[in-house]
C-alpha cells in the first residue's frame, strides 16, 4: 500500500514518547512537552535534551509514541502526524484538556524537575518538596507547538512497526533503542527519512486508508515563553559534551565557517540528527548528516565530538562504525542507491594527542562492498577530519587539526 502523503525534502521527522495521561493533552491542545532534567551532563541529561529539542526546524513532522501503562496493545503505539510550528521554548505554565493535564513545575514549591510517579500504587509525588502530586500528570516544561498535519483515529502497535514484514523496511533506529532497553530511552528522537515513510505507511495501512475528518483541538497559547539557546560558557572548553552537541544541532544548517566546508551546500542537506543508534548494543554516533546530489542519497557524515581531547581510541572508533552506519544510510533509503555512496568520518575536540594526530594521519580513503539482495553498494569511507574548537566569550571557532582530503 502506498501512502498518499510525501515528505518534502529536507523536512526531518521527529518522535515523541507520550503515555496515556499526557497524549490527550499534546494532541488536542498541539504542543510537545518534555522534561527538564535535574541533572546536566549526559544521554539523558539537560544539554542531551536539548541538543535533540534543538535537532528540531519549523514544519518537520512529528510523530507520538504512545508507550504502556496499563493499556491494550491496539491502544497504544505510534501515533501522528503533526508539524512543528515553534521554536522550542520554555514555559511552566498548567495545560489541560478534559481530565487530563500537563505541568509546567510543581504546583507546591515550583520545581521545574521531574515528578515521580509509582504505575503500580497510581501515586505521584514532587521529586524536591515530595507533596503529592496528581496521579498521571507530568511536569513538562521544555515545549514546541505543533499543527495537525493528518490525523489518524488507530495507532501503529509494535507488532505492526517492529515485526510484521509485510511493509518494506525497518523502524532501524527506534528497533535498536527498543532491544536495548532501559537507559536507551529518550522522549523525543529523530528518525530517518525513510523511517518516517515507513511510519505513514503503517498508519495508512492499519487506519484501511480513511483518516479521521477532524480532530477538536484548543491550541495552547504559552503565557511566560522563554526560548532554548545554546550557552556555552566562558571557554576555553564546553563544561559538557552535550553542550557542543546542541551547539551542533542550533547551527549544522547555518552555513558556519569551516563546518560548511565539511558539510557542503546547505541545498543538498537531506537530514541531519544527534544520538543516532545504530547497533544492537546501544553502539551510536552522536551526530549523522545525509546529502543528497540530483534527490539521490549519494554522501553521509558522521561527526563524533568530545568536550576535551580527542584520544587514540576516539579515532579507532571509525573502523568500528563505518561497515554498519553505511549499511543505516543505504539499506532502506527511498530512492535506492544502486552504485555508490560516499562516507566522511569528522573527530571534533578541543585537542588531539599525539597518537590521535598520527593514527589519523595514517589513515587512508578506502572502499568497501555491501553486498544486498538487490545489488553491490559500494562505500568510500574517506580519509576522517580532525576538528578543534575554542569558545571565546561565549563563542564558537574551528580549526583543522587534520583538514580534508583533495
Amino acid at each position: 500500500m502506498t501512502s498518499q502523503l510525501i515528505i518534502p525534502k529536507g523536512t526531518k521527522a521527529h518522535v515523541f514518547v507520550v503515555d496515556r495521561f499526557s497524549f490527550p493533552v499534546h494532541s488536542h491542545r498541539l504542543f510537545c512537552g518534555v522534561k527538564d532534567p535535574r541533572r546536566e551532563w549526559g544521554f539523558s541529561g539537560k544539554w542531551g535534551l536539548y541538543a535533540t529539542i534543538l535537532c528540531t526546524r519549523l514544519n518537520d513532522l512529528v510523530f507520538f509514541y504512545q508507550r504502556r501503562i496499563d493499556e491494550p496493545q491496539e491502544e497504544r503505539g505510534f501515533r501522528g502526524i503533526y508539524k512543528i510550528a515553534s521554536e522550542p521554548f520554555f514555559d511552566d505554565s498548567e495545560v489541560s484538556w478534559a481530565s487530563h493535564k500537563v505541568l509546567g513545575k510543581c504546583p507546591y514549591c515550583g520545581s521545574t524537575f521531574p515528578e515521580k510517579m509509582d504505575f503500580k500504587k497510581q501515586t505521584a509525588w514532587c521529586s524536591e518538596c515530595k507533596k503529592q502530586l496528581e496521579y498521571g500528570a507530568h511536569i513538562l516544561p521544555n515545549r514546541i507547538r505543533i499543527q495537525l498535519y493528518q490525523y489518524y483515529e488507530k495507532s501503529v502497535d509494535d507488532n505492526t512497526a517492529y515485526v510484521d514484514q509485510t511493509d518494506p523496511g525497518t523502524l532501524w533506529t527506534m528497533l535498536f533503542r527498543k532491544v536495548y532497553g532501559r537507559g536507551r530511552e529518550r522522549s523525543v528522537a529523530p528518525i530517518l527519512p525513510e523511517e518516517a515513510e515507513k511510519l505513514i505507511r503503517l498508519l495508512d495501512k492499519v487506519n484501511r486508508d480513511k483518516k479521521a475528518e477532524s480532530l477538536e483541538f484548543d491550541p495552547y497559547v504559552p503565557t511566560e515563553k522563554r526560548a532554548i539557546k545554546v550557552d556555552l560558557g566562558p571557554g576555553p572548553k564546553v563544561k559538557y559534551e552535550h553542550v557542543l552537541q546542541a551547539w551542533f544541532m542550533e547551527n549544522i544548517d547555518k552555513d558556519f565557517p569551516v563546518l560548511k566546508d565539511i558539510l557542503g551546500p546547505k541545498k543538498d542537506l537531506e537530514w541531519f540528527g544527534n544520538e543516532i543508534i545504530y547497533g544492537i548494543g546501544g553502539d551510536k554516533v552522536d551526530i549523522l548528516t545525509l546529502h543528497m546530489e540530483d534527490n539521490i542519497r549519494r554522501r553521509s557524515t558522521v561527526i563524533e565530538l568530545k568536550d576535551g581531547e580527542v584520544g587514540k581510541q576516539d579515532v579507532k572508533q571509525i573502523e568500528r562504525y563505518s561497515y554498519w552506519v553505511s549499511q543505516l544510510v543505504t539499506a532502506n533509503a527511498k530512492e535506492r542507491i544502486q552504485s555508490h555512496l560516499t562516507l566522511q568520518p569528522v573527530l571534533v575536540g578541543f585537542d588531539f594527542t599525539t597518537e590521535a594526530l598520527s593514527v589519523l594521519n595514517g589513515m587512508q580513503q578506502r572502499n568497501i562492498n555491501i553486498e544486498y539482495p538487490w545489488g553491490k553498494v559500494t562505500i568510500t569511507i574517506m580519509a576522517p577530519i580532525g576538528l578543534k574548537y575554542e569558545v571565546q566569550d561565549g563563542k564558537i571557532e574551528f580549526d583543522f587539526a587534520k583538514p580534508p582530503s583533495k
